[in-house]
């Protein structure tokens, strides 16, 4: 079991299932809402995911491009969000309570990542959109 939460608390929730490794986007709008060089996110099954509380705390912000992030009200701090195919959800790595046993297995959209940023390690690093990650078996 993973457990994650807002900063305030308010919204709270568990991954009980696999989790895929985790993704690093550097593009701008990822940079803009993480206020950091790039946003951390891994992905988790939607029948893995569960909110314990909070949800209705939960606000999402949707650019005119179909571009969206989700926070919580209270606190500001970025929530998980269903992807739009609803088979999965979209899981900030920062707002985990619990190790997920997993790494960086790739960094996307490095083509327009900050001139100041340096990117550390070996993952793989993709000009745009990465492979899709592959959904395993949380590492120990």
């Amino acid at each position: 079991m993973i457990r994650g939460s807002c900063l305030c608390s308010g919204v709270r929730f568990e991954i009980a299932g696999k989790v895929s490794g985790i993704g690093q986007c550097h593009c701008s709008l990822c940079r803009e809402v993480s206020g950091t060089a790039s946003n951390a996110v891994l992905l988790t099954s939607t029948g893995s995911f569960r909110w314990v509380a909070g949800e209705e705390l939960s606000q999402a912000y949707e650019r005119p491009g179909g571009w969206r992030t989700s926070f919580c009200r209270v606190c500001g701090s970025p929530l998980p969000r269903p992807h739009p195919s609803g088979k999965v959800f979209w899981i900030p790595v920062g707002t985990l309570d619990d190790e997920p046993g997993t790494g960086v297995e790739q960094h996307i959209f490095v083509g327009s990542k900050a001139a100041w940023d340096e990117i550390p390690g070996s993952a793989p690093q993709y000009e745009e959109s990465g492979p899709v990650f592959e959904k395993r078996p949380r590492r120990s």
